[in-house]
């Protein structure tokens, strides 16, 4: 395993294409060209999954639309770096209870201020530009009325090009389903870190970004069931039970862990979570069991 802090953690899918971002999100690439993808309509789970393995070959960002994908669009850190800066800081003007301007406070909200509050306590700066752009792009999953107005007066839409992104962006909560009926990908910025961040992490960190309002994100982890993650588990009165590991090292299961963070404020981090176990059976991945290499 690589250190806590190195990258190499997911293996051969190390600096690939593991942002993965609802498309109606994204009007233009880095630079400033209009999103294209071949539409595939209606596809089987067992064929998404494929196309998202073939996209992750590729480096850069991924956009999921409800009928087709876009993969190695190279994204403008920048633009969405200064539209959630614009948007928090505007809104946190907007509810201050006070309209008295000090010469000591300040509104300003930097964009280290809002990466902070959607990662864990583990992660730290300096962020790399896998987690910036995907944190900061995440506005417009928390507050879509805000980001079209941004992106409308900066990217100076005409009134075709404003009607046409108010419709992607308003469908980027909708379910997307597969030709069987089942929900392909949900409505959220999925990022696959290549860092393990934490001594018990097997693999890189997964964040979940855009689930409501500011600061509630999600992570995934497999981790190995030590006595830190007994006690964890214990205090929220769970039971684990054997058929919910993804496998073993030494006799030891090996659990996927889902932390749901809660609400917080700009430059603040959550320390309150709820856990849950996700099994091999929530997911369609068969038990197997993870033998260490030699030494």
């Amino acid at each position: 395993m690589p250190g806590v802090n190195e990258e190499g953690a997911t293996g051969k899918y190390d600096n690939k294409g593991a942002i993965f971002i609802p498309g109606g999100l994204i009007y233009q690439d880095v630079d400033e060209q209009f999103i294209r993808y071949e539409s595939y309509g209606k596809i089987s789970a067992k064929d998404f999954r494929s196309a998202i393995r073939d996209a992750m070959q590729n480096d850069n960002a991924t956009l999921l639309y409800h009928d087709g994908i876009a993969s190695a669009i190279n994204l403008d850190g920048g633009f969405f770096s200064k539209a959630a800066r614009r948007i928090f800081t505007y809104k946190k003007a907007a509810f201050r209870r006070t309209k008295r301007i000090s010469s000591v406070s300040t509104l300003e909200i930097n964009s280290n201020d809002i990466i902070k509050s959607h990662c864990p306590t583990f992660m730290n700066q300096p962020y790399g530009a896998r987690t910036r752009i995907s944190t900061c792009a995440s506005v417009g999953l928390i507050d879509p009325p805000m980001y079209y107005a941004y992106n409308k007066t900066e990217l100076n839409f005409s009134e075709k090009q404003a009607h046409r992104f108010a419709q992607d962006l308003g469908k980027i909560r909708e379910k997307v389903l597969s030709s069987e009926g089942l929900v392909l990908f949900p409505p959220y910025i999925i990022v696959c870190h290549d860092t393990r961040y934490k001594k018990n992490n097997f693999t890189g960190l997964t964040r979940i970004l855009g689930l409501g309002r500011y600061g509630e994100f999600a992570t995934f982890t497999f981790e190995s069931l030590n006595k830190d993650l007994k006690n964890e588990v214990h205090r929220r009165n769970i039971t684990v039970q054997p058929e919910e590991a993804f496998g073993s090292i030494d006799q030891t299961p090996v659990l996927g862990i889902l932390r749901v963070y809660e609400q917080t404020n700009p430059g603040k981090r959550s320390l309150k979570y709820r856990l849950y176990i996700i099994s091999p059976a929530d997911v369609g991945i068969p038990h197997f069991s993870i033998i260490e290499p030699d030494s």
